[in-house]
């Protein structure tokens, strides 16, 4: 008899829609390998499939007991009904026993990895997979991976290089979206006060869609895709981008692309872990190019009074202040 003809026979025997060929065909099967257990462990049962076996065994082993002994003047008068619901009860609990004894897999213990500003980490999971932090960024995971699922969640921006196993999606939630795939590499921007939410693909095929949502939204990127999520209305688009802008930190480069320089401050004083103000709020619009790789701060600074204009004076170590003529864009 194979695993699956077994099973099946099983099922329909807890069920009480056993045949008496079919019972008869069980108990002999049973008995025959009672003594030797090893095929159990060569079929490699599961969890549950191992708490029906506990089950159909308990079964047995009573109906053996009342076979051997006279039963009792309650047992005699008690309705058959009853004697039947009495014995479901108690295989129930031996195989709920059995489970949160021996199979139930234990609450993970979580583990939170944040950086500040000026700093960035590499994290490799239990799995294998490999995540880089940028700064100010935060990620909450399992210390291993024991679900049907690999689940993180994410507040910040993160570079993923995910480890493939097809059985178990790799699931990240940061800021109302979820992000699924198998084994890929990818970004997602996701900072707590930003009214966007962005996932870039490296590579292999991601798959995004707003939390507790119907799906019916649900998009599919493949490498150079990048989907945004609109966390005010919850809409998610997709478009097609230049990798380079949106992975160009991982290399520990900053890449300005007619950047405007209100953003290029956001990215500095993360960078650096520095404050920076714009002395004429107009200089804010105008925009700015440039690369940028392992770079100190005053170099970069050098190079906006060289090229754009804009001076720059330092009120203490970590406090500085740009100037230069606004722009009306």
């Amino acid at each position: 008899m194979t695993k699956e003809e077994f099973l099946k026979l099983l099922d329909r025997y807890l069920a009480g829609k056993c045949t008496e060929a079919d019972r008869q065909s069980l108990e002999r099967f049973f008995a025959s390998f009672q003594e030797d257990d090893s095929w159990q462990q060569s079929w490699e049962l599961t969890a549950r499939e191992r708490i029906k076996l506990e089950i159909y065994t308990s079964l047995n082993r009573q109906l053996d007991e009342e076979r051997a002994t006279s039963l009792s003047e309650w047992r005699r008068t008690m309705p058959a009904v009853l004697r039947i619901a009495a014995t479901v009860v108690v295989a129930l609990g031996l195989g709920w026993l059995i489970y949160t004894r021996f199979y139930s897999a234990p609450s993970p213990r979580y583990i939170t990895q944040k950086t500040v500003r000026g700093q960035r980490a590499t994290v490799t999971l239990s799995d294998g997979s490999v995540v880089r932090l940028n700064a100010e960024s935060q990620i909450t995971y399992p210390e291993k991976f024991t679900a049907d699922t690999r689940e993180i969640q994410l507040t910040g921006e993160a570079f993923f290089d995910v480890h493939r196993d097809p059985e178990h999606p790799f699931i990240v939630h940061s800021q109302g979206l979820k992000t699924s795939v198998l084994g890929t590499s990818f970004n997602i921007q996701a900072e707590a006060t930003a009214t966007i939410v962005q996932v870039t693909v490296k590579t292999g095929r991601v798959q995004v869609e707003p939390e507790a949502d119907d799906s019916s939204r649900r998009l599919v990127l493949t490498p150079t895709q990048q989907a945004t999520y609109t966390r005010a209305n919850a809409s998610l688009t997709r478009q097609t981008v230049a990798l380079e802008r949106y992975l160009a930190w991982t290399d520990d480069v900053i890449y300005l692309d007619n950047t405007p320089i209100r953003e290029m401050v956001g990215i500095l004083e993360k960078w650096y872990g520095v404050t920076i103000s714009l002395e004429q709020e107009g200089l804010g619009n105008c925009l700015i190019s440039g690369k940028y790789k392992s770079d100190q701060l005053v170099n970069i600074l050098e190079g906006l009074e060289f090229m754009q204009g804009i001076t720059y004076r330092f009120v203490n170590n970590r406090t500085i202040i740009l100037s230069g003529n606004p722009c009306n864009h």
